[in-house]
């Protein structure tokens, strides 16, 4: 049997060096190559990311103007040719065995309408995190078992849906700036399908390593 065509989608505005290092981890997956698709989704940036995903033969460019993540992702699912969309950002890191750990765990649940795989913090200096990094640890990771066991959703930094489902129940809230992620599990879970946590699905997210960024979470529950 052949393996389910998967629609990977990252939002990014700017970030340009840190895309490449997810496109790198994206790019050496387990999964077949030709099984997958990696569709990156340039927000407005300032910085040339189209030259940056030209540089990798499995991702493809495509452009939104209005800003916004969920709108951006929005843009990514409306050309996705994937039965499976895979969703994370720019800033992280997937392991390289993510898109067949995730694909795994969707079509293997019965009536499974999410999966949310496991988020990993990293300090800029491995050896020395700073005060807001520790921080961001203790007290504001991304506890993706927690969200799916309370609240039927996952953060969209490490997420697999069918594409159908989608477009059954719709995409992103383009209105809202935060908070879509968990909307848009609720939808899936009031349409009777089930959101399940992949611990083997895991990819790495840089902590929040200032004030500012700290705040952010804090005041708009923000997940880009």
């Amino acid at each position: 049997m052949s393996a389910n065509f998967v629609s990977v989608i990252i939002p990014v505005y700017n970030d340009s060096e840190r895309l490449k290092i997810c496109l790198q981890s994206l790019e050496n997956q387990t999964y077949s190559k030709e099984s997958y698709e990696i569709i990156v989704v340039d927000n407005a940036s300032k910085e040339d990311i189209k030259s940056v995903v030209s540089q990798f033969s499995q991702a493809k460019y495509t452009y939104e103007s209005q800003p916004g993540s969920y709108v951006a992702r929005n843009q990514g699912i409306s050309i996705a040719k994937g039965e499976i969309l895979a969703f994370t950002d720019a800033d992280c890191i997937p392991d390289s065995d993510w898109i067949e750990k995730g694909v795994s765990c969707l079509v293997d649940t019965p009536n499974c309408g999410l999966v949310a795989g496991r988020i990993d913090l990293f300090f800029q200096k491995s050896e020395q995190p700073n005060v807001f990094e520790l921080y961001d640890c203790i007290e504001m990771s991304f506890s993706q078992e927690e969200f799916v066991r309370e609240d039927g959703f996952g953060a969209t930094a490490n997420i697999f849906a069918y594409k159908h489902i989608v477009e059954q129940v719709g995409c992103f809230d383009c209105m809202l700036k935060s908070g879509g992620d968990r909307q848009f599990g609720k939808k899936i879970a009031a349409a009777g399908y089930k959101a399940v946590y992949a611990d083997d699905a895991r990819i790495a997210h840089p902590a929040r390593h200032s004030f500012s960024q700290i705040r952010t979470r804090i005041v708009s529950f923000c997940w880009w």
